[in-house]
């Protein structure tokens, strides 16, 4: 960065898996997306980042979280961030490669915003970061983000 450039927003990502983990970090690079990335390597570990943002730590500007992690799972993840006020406006991206529908409902039932198949296309990331843009700028409620990547958007279809 040079001077008098404002620094990006992070973008956290926590895996249990280091492969995953990786893959991610180097997806929304080869993406175009300028944002750090973050990772953590259980959901215990992110949450102790997100105690430094509660504290006054800048927030990120989206939280990719697996589903399925040993130790604290991502649905764990997500019902923690979704009950501390403050963190309210950062956007949980759920990732899994499983598409069952308990899954998806749980996932929709505490606040995700999107929840998307393991990997995002390029396009597909570009897409859940601009939203995440949005999402944060307008400090908008849990709601979940118009993309075609979005599986809880055929989700709550199938229940209407």
């Amino acid at each position: 960065m040079t001077a008098g450039t404002p620094e990006l927003p992070v973008i956290y990502s926590v895996d249990d898996d280091d492969i995953d983990r990786e893959f991610l970090v180097r997806s929304l690079a080869g993406a175009g997306i300028e944002n750090p990335c973050r990772t953590f390597s259980s959901g215990e570990e992110l949450l102790d980042a997100l105690l430094d943002v509660l504290r006054g730590a800048p927030a990120p500007l989206a939280v990719f979280v697996d589903v399925k992690m040993a130790g604290m799972s991502g649905l764990d993840v997500l019902r923690w961030i979704r009950v501390q006020n403050d963190l309210r406006g950062v956007p949980v991206i759920m990732l899994s490669s499983s598409d069952a529908p308990p899954l998806l409902t749980e996932a929709m039932q505490f606040g995700a915003q999107c929840y998307a198949a393991k990997f995002p296309t390029a396009e597909q990331l570009r897409e859940i970061v601009h939203a995440a843009r949005e999402f944060s700028s307008a400090a908008a409620a849990a709601i979940a983000f118009p993309l075609r990547c979005n599986l809880l958007l055929e989700a709550r279809h199938a229940v209407s």
